[in-house]
């Protein structure tokens, strides 16, 4: 049986790259397996294929999911054909020339997106267990990006925990304008306005005192005077 070897490497970074091995005779079920396992996702989400021509548009889609399969109203209305499952659909059908194409589309809310493209036709090496990932280019990007939830939406505590997991916010000034942004009913101007009464108050306090003493009359002064009164 042959050997498909694909490169699969992140939209937007071509940097970051896996080669994946797998039998023509598998199916895109087991492709979505290999390709999630080399790039240490959880598989927790929907996922599809699409077959792509030179310029990664897409075409035909081979969906995760049974409850995928059912056309919408747009997709109907754009005469979209009609979805195929990755369980029950191999590979080696839709491979149609030498350098074949596909787009992989993984959790739909954050849209992870790879290129996938047929590199080498080999024969398979009955020793080897496919798929199989030969080739690792690049760290893994985060499956979960903190940049997905809007840090305005977090909660004072959901802020300063994803800070702690953010080693580049370091300092406490940061960290202190970080939370004055978050606060609710109070935007940044309000409390430099804060602030500022609070330190005038405080200098107007310290001139009374330092008033008081050039005059002499002096709080401490009172005091006495009374408590040798009360004694006499």
């Amino acid at each position: 049986m042959a050997v498909y070897k694909f490169k699969i490497f992140v939209e937007d970074n071509e940097d970051i790259y896996r080669e994946i091995e797998i039998l023509s005779g598998q199916t895109f079920d087991d492709f979505h397996n290999a390709i999630q396992d080399a790039f240490k996702f959880d598989k927790k989400h929907a996922a599809s294929f699409f077959v792509s021509d030179d310029y990664w548009r897409k075409d035909q889609e081979i969906t995760l999911r049974q409850e995928d399969l059912p056309l919408d109203a747009d997709e109907i209305k754009k005469n979209v054909s009609p979805k195929k499952l990755m369980l029950a659909t191999k590979i080696a059908k839709y491979i149609d020339n030498p350098r074949q194409r596909f787009m992989y589309v993984f959790d739909p809310a954050v849209k992870w997106a790879f290129c996938i493209e047929l590199m080498k036709i080999l024969p398979d090496n009955p020793k080897m267990i496919y798929p199989v990932c030969v080739k690792t280019i690049g760290s893994a990007p985060k499956q979960y990006k903190q940049t997905a939830m809007a840090k305005t939406e977090l909660t004072t505590d959901q802020l300063l925990a994803s800070m702690l997991n953010e080693p580049e916010i370091a300092d406490e000034s940061e960290i202190y304008q970080a939370i004055k942004n978050d606060t609710i009913g109070i935007d940044e101007g309000d409390l430099n306005h804060l602030e500022g009464e609070e330190g005038e108050e405080t200098e107007s306090e310290d001139e009374e005192l330092f008033d008081n003493d050039e005059d002499g009359d002096s709080d401490d002064a009172d005091f006495g005077s009374e408590y040798i009164s009360d004694e006499d």
